[in-house]
């Protein structure tokens, strides 16, 4: 017997709400995902002895830990120097050579 997420989808591609289908289906994905993925710490939890709420995950799990999508990206100085060369502030600065005539008057 199909479950309800599948009928459901089957309804709504039939229906002619074909995003409405693709939304549910992203939604099954991400369920059973998150579901496998949560299994997949309990499994390595109790092979290494332990049971998932002796450790540190279910406080891991409540953490936000933010995608950099919030700020602007940095804006980086560009020197144009190769990089076998010296970065400007260590490089000598270079005098002018004297002019000098060297013909005899």
């Amino acid at each position: 017997m199909p479950s309800d997420i599948a009928q459901q989808i089957v309804k709504q591609i039939f229906g002619d709400e074909k995003a409405k289908a693709i939304d549910s289906v992203t939604d099954a994905l991400n369920t059973a995902a998150y579901d496998a993925l949560q299994q997949r710490k309990l499994d390595f939890a109790q092979s290494m002895g332990f049971e998932l709420d002796q450790t540190a995950q279910p406080a891991v799990d409540e953490i936000e830990v933010p995608d950099g999508t919030e700020t602007e990206p940095e804006k980086a100085e560009v020197d144009e120097r190769q990089p076998h060369e010296p970065p400007a502030d260590e490089q000598p600065e270079e005098q002018p050579e004297e002019q000098t005539d060297e013909t005899d008057s």
